[in-house]
Order: C-alpha cells, then structure tokens, then sequence
C-alpha cells in the first residue's frame, strides 16, 4: 500500500511538473541524469540595448552525466577605459526549474583582473566564493534575462550550491543551449 501511495504522489508530481502548473513544485529545479549545456552571450546591466564603453559576456560548457555535473564558466566584463575582470568557476550543479530556467553554480577557481596598459593579477588569490549563472526563459517582451553573482560577504551577496541567481542583466546577443 505505502508503495502505491508513494507512485501516485510521484506520478502527480511529475504531471504537474511536466503541466507547469502553478505553485511550488513548478519552481523546483527537475532532477536530470543527463544535461548538456552549452552558451556564450553578451550581456548588458542597464538595459535591453547595446552598453557602449564595456562588454560582457558569460561563456559555459556544462553538462550533467549521471547526476554528477561537470564543466567551466567564464565571465568577462571589459572595460574600455578601465581594463578587464575574468572570473571563471568549474561547475559543481547543473540544474533547469519546472518553468525553464537553467542554473549552473560552482566555486570561482580564479579572478584575473587586468587593468588597462597594465600587467594582469589574481583577485582574492586563495578564495574560491560560489558563483551562479540563472538563464531566464524570454518574457512577455520576448526579452532574455540572465542572473550572475558571487557570494561576497562585503556585498551581501550569497550564491548557494544549485540556487537560482535574480536576473539581473539583459540578453543583447548570443545564446544558449540545452540538450536533455
């Protein structure tokens, strides 16, 4: 009996999963043996528009084998009259909510910051925070959002171990790829 009662909960989970129902069970991240996802866009903070004087892109290659997630993020933000920050974190969650949004989160591996005619150098040599990349669905406006952070005690910022990252910035090119 327990068993039966266990496969009609499961069984309903997944209708509503697979529905997009409304509620909790639609937000929660669907469990995956096999991901592969695969993306670079160019992002912009202020607006769905070009941002003259500085790019920033987010590049990954991720993929999920058996429940175990595995790749590498790249975050580059270039200024043009300051110089440029690199981030790049290796995977440690690959995850995709019941409305399609898709989370990669891992621990920083390093920040190189190189300032502009300047030699490049390691930020925060030795610390390796969590960091996250959420890519939104597009919405009604058929804009795409992206949320990117690191946990930074000083910023308040905390990134968690497969959470969800706020979108935060806009799409301007690029794309992203998911295979099941």
């Amino acid at each position: 009996m327990r068993k039966l009662t266990a496969a009609i909960a499961l069984t309903a989970a997944v209708t509503a999963l697979a529905a997009g129902t409304a509620g909790t069970a639609s937000a929660a991240p669907v469990p995956a043996r096999h991901l592969a996802l695969h993306s670079w866009t160019l992002l912009n903070e202020h607006g769905p528009g070009p941002n003259p004087g500085e790019r920033l892109t987010a590049q990954v290659s991720a993929r999920t084998v058996d429940g175990h997630a595995r790749g590498h993020v790249v975050v580059q933000h270039v200024f043009e009259k300051t110089g440029t920050t690199r981030a790049e974190f290796d995977v440690d969650c690959l995850t995709v909510d019941g409305n399609g949004a898709i989370t990669v989160t891992g621990p920083i591996s390093k920040i190189v910051v190189t300032p502009l005619g300047g030699e490049p150098y390691l930020f925060e040599e030795g610390r390796h925070p969590e960091a996250g990349l959420t890519f939104y669905p597009a919405d009604e406006q058929h804009q795409r959002r992206v949320g990117w952070n690191r946990t930074n005690p000083e910023m308040h910022t905390e990134v968690v171990k497969c959470g969800a990252v706020p979108a935060g910035f806009w799409v301007i090119d690029g794309g992203t790829f998911l295979r099941r």
